[in-house]
């Protein structure tokens, strides 16, 4: 079936895809299209699409979204496709969407997820990771004085892909290991994925109980994924998740695991003539991993299809170690403000400089200092952020960089509970564009500065060599904390030198 809406003169509308930050919000001068059938970007996906006009378009099942520059198009749907208009604001359509669709749990992620800074082994030791070099990161982070928080020991802690288990080798005592973590301050948390290799020990089982997808042929499917070529487990089938749950629970259970982080499980590793246990489609198998996942107190998701509104932390996909507006620096605060108008509101911005594999080679990942640093200060005010390369021992001023954005993220902590506690009663995003709490005002095409909550406007410098950030600030007083100054409202100027953050605290009369 296919459904049409007038897209109005001056008219902006989100959501969809987090990754589409760059190209949102899409209005009736321009094009753009996201295909529902199966999620092929790299980060969440949420049919919903939200306008400035208070307007707000849902759709419950598979679906291609065409915006023309006239017509908001919505064709291969369903019947199941919701759209309602009349809302004040783009907040109010969001709100009303949100409180309707949205998975309803009540309660936010764990505190220290965003009262403290993340630190994840990815980009500071790749595979290449073992019991003595985990306990001299976290030794170093402690040393600094950096606030411990969630640890993720990410890809190579595990004997192999499908068999969850420490390497003995590599992790002589994992249990004395996490019990240290845990004195130091961490939660420790482990990377996993829905892929079983066919070396694993378990496999020709999990083959026989029909765990593991089947292609049309009748076989079992083989994906490649950038790790190689695997099996992937079935979530349709109950010996799939009920086999890798129990695995899971006995690390928790022998070794104090805090919880995981549940890395692919993205749609299009699925095909849709796959056999499995009960019919379902790729982006059902996305949303039956995403499911799984909230199991766990402490778990955090990559790639998602629908869930907005569950308590699980959402991570931005790998940002490359440069500045463009894509998938850089450049791209954080778009694809942010997209992920809390899809109601993941527990987002975090991806590791500090960036987590793609192929940026690191040698010392290439810090060549840039300046990105470094830049990275650093935007991640400090948004909900969560996230270290991985171990900058505060590279030279004594990426330390010092470190330190201080680590204190000036942790001293959020209380504000930022707040947020977390209104995120989960009525869905509000933490991390917020100035259209949703200023609108009407002209702020739409505003990507460069963000709101946190109502109470602190950020503008991040996200441009290599600038020194000044131009700020728009909307009606009212706003002190610009750096230099303890205020200024009214309209677009000014600030200084903001390689080690400033640009950000203003809202002025209550």
């Amino acid at each position: 079936m296919k459904y049409s809406y007038k897209i109005q003169e001056n008219e902006f509308w989100w959501g969809g895809a987090v990754s589409d930050g760059s190209v949102l919000p899409f209005t009736n001068a321009g094009e753009y299209e996201l295909n529902f059938l199966v999620n092929r970007t790299y980060n969440q996906v949420n049919p919903l699409f939200v306008s400035s006009h208070g307007r707000y378009l849902y759709i419950d099942g598979k679906c291609i979204i065409h915006a023309d520059g006239e017509y908001l198009t919505v064709s291969e749907a369903g019947r199941n496709v919701f759209f309602e208009e009349g809302f004040s604001s783009l907040k109010e359509a969001y709100l009303a969407a949100a409180k309707r669709f949205f998975v309803k749990e009540k309660k936010p992620v764990p505190e220290i997820t965003y009262a403290a800074p993340q630190y994840c082994t990815w980009m500071e030791m790749l595979r290449n990771i073992d019991q003595e070099k985990i306990l001299a990161y976290a030794e170093g982070i402690v040393k600094r004085k950096m606030p411990p928080g969630v640890l993720i020991l990410d890809d190579g802690w595990m004997e192999g892909y499908g068999e969850w288990s420490f390497r003995k080798k590599a992790f002589p005592d994992p249990k004395a290991m996490i019990e240290t973590l845990h004195k130091q301050g961490f939660r420790v948390i482990l990377w996993i994925c829905p892929f079983v290799d066919r070396t694993a020990a378990e496999f020709k089982m999990l083959e026989e109980k029909g765990a593991l997808v089947r292609t049309a042929e009748g076989k079992t499917a083989e994906r490649v994924w950038w790790s190689g070529k695997s099996a992937v487990l079935d979530g349709t089938n109950p010996n799939s998740f009920g086999w890798l749950g129990e695995r899971l629970d006995a690390l928790m259970r022998d070794y104090g695991v805090d919880g995981f982080k549940l890395d692919a499980g993205d749609a299009f590793y699925y095909e849709s003539d796959d056999i499995t246990c009960h019919p379902t489609t790729p982006n059902g198998q996305s949303l039956l991993w995403a499911e799984f996942a909230r199991r766990y107190e402490y778990a955090e998701l990559r790639a998602c299809v629908g869930m907005g509104g569950a308590s699980v932390v959402q991570r931005l996909s790998d940002k490359r170690n440069d500045w463009n507006e894509k998938n850089g620096l450049g791209s954080l605060i778009a694809n942010m403000i997209q992920s809390g108008l899809c109601g993941y509101m527990y987002c975090c911005p991806d590791m500090i400089g960036g987590g793609n594999e192929s940026d690191v080679k040698g010392d290439r990942f810090v060549e840039d200092e300046e990105l470094v640093v830049r990275s650093c200060e935007c991640a400090a005010m948004m909900p969560m952020m996230q270290f991985s390369y171990a900058i505060w021992k590279k030279n004594s001023f990426l330390s010092e960089i470190a330190q201080k954005f680590a204190k000036l993220h942790t001293s959020l902590a209380p504000y930022l509970k707040e947020l977390a506690i209104e995120s989960a009663e009525n869905f509000e995003p933490m991390l917020r564009c100035m259209e949703y709490e200023f609108p009407h005002c002209g702020l739409e095409r505003v990507k460069e500065q963000f709101m946190l909550g109502s109470r602190y406007l950020v503008a991040p410098v996200i441009k290599k060599g600038e020194r000044k950030k131009k700020v728009i600030l909307p009606e009212g007083s706003w002190l610009y904390v750096p230099e303890n100054r205020v200024y009214g409202p309209g677009v000014t100027e600030v200084d903001a030198p390689i080690d400033v953050l640009p950000y203003f605290e809202r002025v209550r009369t």
